[in-house]
């Protein structure tokens, strides 16, 4: 007689049921660094706008109450940036038309629906922020209904702008807390991960306007930039160390990531991080501002911004295909 076993698998260690869940594609670094990018010009365009208007600090006005150029600009890019990325949020969903639902309830808990709320309440007020700074170009298009929002408003662009300075923290912190709460994957279940994406996204708004910015502008935001990449440095620090001294399924993701063969467009995650993002992306560009706060004459002093943008980039696509590409569980 002869006996027949079955062997039934019914955990995730099922290499056949979850192999990676290698669900999030391109789109969602995209998502990730245009929203922390539109964050970080939230803040740093707010701050200035406070700090000139109550103490005087910063480049000079253009008169009328129109700030700075590179305020004007980073005001206006910072909801043009976030609506991009929410496009590319929108064609990741399997279910786009149902978008509407996540605003039929409130979940404290959710950072997906959390961060659905807060992008409510950022586009009126980053959009309105934006009016007030290039009122003067408003209203000399004479639109009726712009002129009255500005009358009613301008006198309060302060305050407008404290608030959006927490609001943009809120969506830089939420670009990482997204991850974070995925606590099946090792990489990402980091509490520190909200606080590396937030200070990337500013990093990166301050090279952008620094590449923006008009000659006389530029060593106020080379400064912003300079102190948010040493910032920067040492949360990568903190996470990478955190990741390392974890548990065995958070050092093994976190190697995964530092030191593993896999690839990513044919190059390993380590080389994309060592080479790329910590060396090309944050070292160098930090030597280049100090020199030229120095005094030392870059020649192409656009390359320590663009480098700094391209760091950017490269650590959401390092931590999100990476966070996928280890196994849920070891």
């Amino acid at each position: 007689m002869t006996e027949t076993m079955t062997e039934i698998i019914s955990t995730k260690m099922n290499p056949n049921v979850i192999p990676h869940l290698h669900i999030w594609e391109w789109h969602i670094p995209l998502y990730l660094f245009l929203g922390g990018l539109a964050g970080g010009l939230l803040v740093i365009t707010s701050i200035m706008i406070v700090l000139k208007r109550k103490f005087g600090i910063g480049p000079k006005d253009e008169g009328n109450g129109c700030p700075c150029l590179a305020v004007r600009i980073g005001s206006i890019l910072s909801p043009v940036l976030l609506g991009i990325g929410m496009l590319f949020l929108f064609l990741d969903l399997a279910h786009p038309l149902y978008v509407w639902a996540f605003y039929t309830t409130i979940q404290p808990t959710s950072p997906m629906s959390a961060g659905s709320w807060i992008l409510i309440a950022f586009f009126p007020l980053a959009v309105l922020q934006a009016m007030l700074v290039n009122k003067k170009f408003l209203r000399d298009r004479n639109i009726s209904i712009i002129n009255k929002l500005i009358d009613w408003t301008e006198d309060h662009l302060t305050i407008v702008a404290l608030v959006n300075a927490h609001i943009g923290v809120g969506i830089g912190i939420y670009t990482g807390i997204l991850l974070s709460f995925f606590s099946a994957r090792p990489l990402w279940s980091s509490s520190i991960l909200g606080m590396l994406f937030l200070v990337s996204g500013i990093s990166s708004a301050a090279a952008l306007m620094l590449l923006l910015a008009p000659d006389d502008e530029k060593p106020v935001y080379s400064m912003v930039d300079a102190n948010a990449i040493w910032i920067e440095l040492v949360v990568v620090g903190l996470f990478v160390l955190g990741g390392v001294t974890g548990p065995a399924n958070n050092s093994g993701a976190m190697m995964h990531l530092i030191a593993g063969d896999y690839q990513m467009a044919g190059m390993t995650y380590m080389l994309w991080f060592w080479g790329i993002f910590v060396a090309l992306g944050l070292v160098i560009p930090l030597l280049l501002e100090f020199l030229e706060a120095a005094g030392v004459h870059i020649k192409l002093p656009q390359v320590a911004p663009v480098l700094v943008l391209i760091g950017g980039l490269v650590l959401r696509f390092l931590i999100v295909f990476a966070g996928q590409t280890y196994h849920t569980f070891m």
